[in-house]
């Protein structure tokens, strides 16, 4: 085997246990149903995917822990606030008064787009965003990719359906958090291209306030 050949071997089965480490790492901290005590932000944003999230979220913004809310990617079908607020049994003058029902998005990026465009229009310089758990690493990745000087705070909704410390005895689980590994790579390799290309404009100086993946 020639030495150029050994190298590219090396390098290959560096990355390769790089990325299968990486993936228990993200696998056991996504798998937590600890979750951390709510901070209060600006706004909460809410990604849709399941009605545990809608339901958490207005819990929250119920505590005050918010001025408005804004829940991003709702199904096309659900057009007003009062057939959502039935569906997540929630009160139907909070959806009327300050939450805002995001219908454009179809994916993560999407929903990052939708609000930057809300905490734009309100002015919000700090979010607290709820999502899954499982999900919540790529919604900051491309939060702060569009927002990056804005405060993100994370507060995740705890997994269920064969997550846990034993995920990986879970077939389901284990495919779910493979595919979702996979989107949060190419998630935060746009994140760090576009802060690279930042960087490289001439005479650019950007303030950015960090996300926080810690508190996941």
């Amino acid at each position: 085997m020639s030495r150029l050949l050994r190298t590219f071997v090396y390098l290959g089965s560096l990355a390769g246990a790089v990325l299968l480490g990486g993936f228990f790492v993200f696998a056991s901290t996504v798998s937590s149903r600890s979750v951390p005590p709510p901070r209060g932000a600006d706004g909460i944003v809410v990604l849709t995917g399941g009605e545990d999230r809608i339901a958490l979220g207005v819990e929250l913004f119920s505590r005050g822990l918010g001025q408005r809310m804004l829940i991003s990617g709702v199904d096309p079908r659900n057009r007003t606030p009062d057939e959502l607020s039935r569906r997540v049994r929630g009160p139907a003058a909070l959806f009327h008064c300050c939450i805002d029902l995001g219908h454009e998005a179809v994916n993560t990026s999407g929903n990052a787009e939708e609000a930057r465009v809300w905490a734009q229009t309100w002015g919000f310089r700090s979010l607290l965003v709820v999502t899954s758990s499982f999900h919540m690493p790529r919604s900051l990745a491309e939060f702060s990719r569009t927002m990056p000087d804005v405060e993100l705070i994370a507060h995740p909704v705890p997994p269920r359906y064969g997550f846990g410390e034993t995920w990986w005895l879970n077939r389901s689980a284990v495919r779910q958090l493979v595919g979702e590994y996979a989107k949060l790579i190419a998630a935060t390799a746009r994140l760090g291209l576009s802060r690279v290309l930042v960087a490289w404009q001439p005479g650019s100086v950007v303030q950015r306030k960090p996300a926080t993946p810690a508190a996941i």
